[in-house]
């Protein structure tokens, strides 16, 4: 059996004018490399935030440094606590004049736990719960929050 051949009436393509044409391969992998520079560029480390709850970093240092007033003592309510997400911070008040500095940060996913509500610290990602202590209460975080030193002076809270 006998296939019939095809022919085509379309004259070649002429050559491109200033060089070269670039195959398929050649322009992926061109992208790949481009796509690749532009991540390694914007990946600066550091933390990512936005207005609201939630928050997710991306670094391992803390914002607030040793010297950072964050606020009022009488901002902290007694068997509560207040969030000073900027310094990425926590402090609560087990119990009348006792505070308690701890990390904002939750140990499971790095977000920013979002409030401090019924005596427990509450992350928005996937709803751990901590005591005004750090421990944990319910998870799916494993470990507690990390401890921070303040220092309560002139009815100011400062991280020391």
């Amino acid at each position: 059996m006998t296939l019939p051949t095809t022919s085509s009436t379309e004259p070649d393509p002429a050559p491109r004018a200033g060089g070269p044409a670039l195959g398929r391969r050649a322009m992926i992998a061109g992208a790949g490399v481009a796509a690749i520079g532009a991540v390694a560029a914007c990946g600066g480390g550091g933390s990512s935030t936005t207005a609201g709850g939630g928050q997710a970093q991306t670094g391992d240092a803390p914002e607030g440094f040793p010297g950072t007033v964050l606020g009022p003592a009488s901002a902290v309510p007694v068997g509560g606590g207040a969030i000073y997400a900027d310094a990425q911070v926590v402090v609560t008040q087990p119990q009348q004049g006792t505070f308690t500095g701890l990390s904002a940060i939750c140990p499971h996913q790095g977000c920013t736990v979002s409030q401090v509500t019924d005596g427990q610290i509450v992350c928005p990602c996937h709803n751990s719960r901590f005591s005004l202590d750090g421990a944990v209460v319910d998870g799916p975080a494993q470990r507690p929050l990390d401890p921070r030193q303040v220092t309560v002076a002139d009815g100011s809270i400062t991280l020391a």
